[in-house]
C-alpha cells in the first residue's frame, strides 16, 4: 500500500492572513529547517521577506499550495481552514499534510492528513518553534501506541496491505486487542519509545509461535516472499517489506541491462526473496561507469556500492568459510578472487551469504541480508 506521497518531495507551505499571523510565519520560516515558501498578505509584508505576496481572496492561494505543496501550515482558525480545504479533500494517502495555528499562537493543530500524511509530526515541531500548544487527535498517538500504517515508515518500510486491512489491525491495536508482531528482518529500532510496547503487543520469537497464538492481528516484517494466507488464515494480517537485501553482482563488460535483471528475478525467485526489499547493488571498483550496473540500480532506485580489489581479496582471508567460489581466472585477469560474493558481504555488513554465487555465461550474482547492528555501529563511528 505505497502511497503517492511516498516519492514526493519535502516541501512546505506557510501562509499568513493577519499581522499576528505574518509575525509569526516568519519566525517560524526562519527556524525552520525543512524547505518553505513564506505566502503574507500584501497588506502585511515588510520589507526583506522572502516568498510571496498575495491578495485576497485566500481561497485561490490555498488551493495552489495545496496542489504544490506536501505540507501546509496555515496562521488561520481551525473552522477557516476546513471551509476552504473541503471541496479539496480526496484522501489521506494524497491529501498533504496541513496544520492550522490560531492568531494568538497558543494551539497548533493537526488537521488533514495527521497520521499517515505527516501533520502530527509537522503540528509538534511548529508547536515547538513558536512555543505554542501542539493538538493532535489522532487515536494511537493519544493512546500512545503503536500506529499500523506507520510502523518502518522512517526506514523505508513498505507497507504491503488494502487498507480495509490495515484500517482493521489499526483498530485492534487500539481496541486493545491482541497483537502479535514477528520480524525476521530489517531494522530493530521500530519501536522508538522508551516505554515499553503497550500490554495488547507481544514479539514472538518465531512465526509459528505468532501462528499458533490468539493475536486478532499479526504484523510481520519479512523480506520473504511466502504466501501467509494459510499459515495466518485466522489473523488479519499486515506485511512489512524493509530494505533489508544487498545484492552483490559481477559481469562481463557490456553485459546489458535486461539480462543482469533476469538473473536478479531468478536468483530472488528461486530464493522466495521479496525484489521489493533490495536495498543495493555492489560491484568491483573495476566495473565503475558499466551501464548494464548502473541501469539496474536506477530502476530499482538503491544505490550502486563499488569496492577495491583489496577490500573484496580480504574477504577470502578473514572469513574464508562464507565465501564458496574462488576463481583463479578472475585473480589473474582483473586481480580479484570473486566479486559477487565478497560483495555482498561487505556491503551488507553480514557474516554470511543469504544466497551463495549463482552465474550465467556472463555474470554473477549473490544475495546477504544487511546485519543492521553492524550497520548501527558503524554509522556510530
Amino acid at each position: 500500500m505505497a502511497t503517492e506521497r511516498d516519492n514526493a518531495p519535502e516541501n512546505t507551505a506557510i501562509i499568513a492572513l493577519t499581522r499576528n499571523g505574518a509575525r509569526m510565519a516568519r519566525t517560524l520560516a526562519g527556524s525552520f529547517d525543512r524547505e518553505s515558501t513564506l505566502f503574507i498578505d500584501r497588506r502585511f509584508r515588510e520589507e526583506g521577506d522572502a516568498g510571496e505576496s498575495f491578495d485576497l481572496p485566500l481561497r485561490p492561494v490555498v488551493e495552489r499550495a495545496f496542489a504544490e505543496y506536501s505540507n501546509l501550515v496555515l496562521f488561520l482558525s481551525a473552522g477557516a481552514t476546513i471551509r476552504l480545504l473541503a471541496p479539496l479533500l480526496e484522501s489521506k494517502q494524497v491529501d498533504p499534510a496541513v496544520v492550522c495555528v490560531d492568531d494568538a499562537g497558543s494551539f497548533c493543530v493537526s488537521l488533514v492528513s495527521g497520521h499517515v500524511g505527516g501533520a502530527d509530526r509537522l503540528a509538534q515541531e511548529v508547536a515547538r518553534r513558536l512555543g505554542a500548544t501542539a493538538v493532535i487527535t489522532s487515536a494511537s498517538h493519544a493512546a500512545g501506541t503503536l500506529a499500523v500504517d506507520l510502523l518502518g515508515r522512517e526506514f523505508g518500510w513498505r507497507l504491503i496491505a488494502d487498507s480495509t486491512t490495515v484500517t482493521r489491525a489499526s483498530a485492534a491495536v487500539i481496541n486493545g486487542q491482541p497483537i502479535g508482531i514477528w520480524q525476521g528482518a530489517g531494522e530493530p529500532g521500530w519501536w522508538p519509545h522508551q516505554t515499553p510496547l503497550p500490554d495488547n503487543i507481544t514479539v514472538y520469537p518465531t512465526l509459528e509461535d505468532l501462528a499458533a497464538s490468539a493475536c486478532a492481528a499479526a504484523l510481520i516484517v519479512t523480506d520473504k516472499s511466502d504466501p501467509l494466507d494459510t499459515l495466518l488464515a485466522d489473523k488479519i494480517t499486515v506485511v512489512y517489506r524493509p530494505r533489508s537485501l544487498v545484492v552483490g553482482m559481477g559481469c562481463r563488460r557490456g553485459v546489458p541491462v535486461e539480462e543482469l535483471e533476469s538473473l536478479l528475478g531468478e536468483a530472488f525467485e528461486e530464493n522466495g526473496l521479496s525484489p521489493e526489499c533490495l536495498a543495493g547493488v555492489a560491484t568491483a571498483e573495476i566495473k565503475r561507469g558499466e551501464p548494464g550496473l548502473e541501469q539496474l540500480a536506477e530502476r530499482h532506485g538503491v544505490p550502486l556500492t563499488f569496492l577495491q580489489a583489496e577490500e573484496l581479496n580480504q574477504v577470502f582471508e578473514t572469513n574464508p568459510g562464507a565465501v564458496t567460489s574462488k576463481s583463479e581466472r578472475a585473480h589473474g585477469l582483473v586481480g580479484v578472487w570473486g566479486v559477487a560474493e565478497p560483495a555482498a558481504l561487505l556491503t551488507a555488513g553480514a557474516d554470511e551469504l543469504l544466497v551463495t554465487r549463482k552465474k550465467t555465461a556472463r555474470a554473477t550474482i549473490a544475495i546477504a541480508r544487511i546485519n543492521f547492528d553492524s550497520h548501527q555501529r558503524q554509522v556510530e563511528r
